[in-house]
């Protein structure tokens, strides 16, 4: 009996490690670069159960209550028509200061579109520049410099020292709030499990 006991918890465990497993996967693991372009696309399926209207509704929902809060938002569009959201936005991301000084900030302005399609959802970012965070209190003129110099692999290999540093940092941090954005938003079609 305690054979059959044990064997069942540990099914249960294994269970609930592969669900935990399933709400934090690493869609992206690498920088993609489309055309000269550093473009990250998925597709997120979110079944059959639902209409591409109700699923479009969910999508909508989960915009507005992730988004109009935010004092990074740019702008939020909705295209009622062709089922999709365009999102502009920033987030602070946190990178190594100069030799012992604290760490630092630098803003990340990214776009993404999430379009209903009928067995899913294609989440695609693009248009990903780096600024420094406290440039705004600088008399100096604010600095936007695309992903494509910053976190590709080309640009982090070419580079040296502190930039090598801020660069391989700022990737990281990319690729990090890039899954946690696509897990949130996945969460919101795999909810009926």
């Amino acid at each position: 009996m305690k054979k059959y006991i044990a064997t069942a918890m540990l099914i249960l465990i294994t269970g609930f490690q592969l669900k935990a497993q399933k709400g934090t996967e690493q869609v992206f693991t690498s920088i993609p670069v489309v055309n000269g372009k550093v473009v990250f696309r998925q597709f997120i399926y979110t079944g059959t159960e639902l209409s591409p209207e109700q699923k479009y509704d969910l999508l909508c929902q989960w915009a507005k209550n992730r988004y109009t809060k935010d004092p990074y938002l740019i702008s939020l569009r909705y295209n009622n028509e062709n089922l999709s959201i365009t999102v502009s936005s920033k987030v602070e991301l946190m990178v190594p200061g100069n030799k012992g000084s604290k760490n630092g900030k630098m803003l990340m302005s990214y776009r993404f579109d999430a379009s209903i399609t009928g067995a899913g959802c294609m989440f695609v970012v693009r248009d990903i520049y780096y600024e420094q965070a406290d440039a705004k209190d600088s008399s100096s003129p604010i600095v936007a410099y695309p992903a494509e110099e910053m976190i590709t692999n080309s640009a982090i290999s070419s580079s040296t020292g502190e930039q090598k540093e801020l660069r391989t940092a700022l990737q990281k941090q990319t690729l990090t709030f890039l899954n946690e954005l696509y897990n949130n938003l996945n969460k919101v079609f795999n909810t009926q499990e």
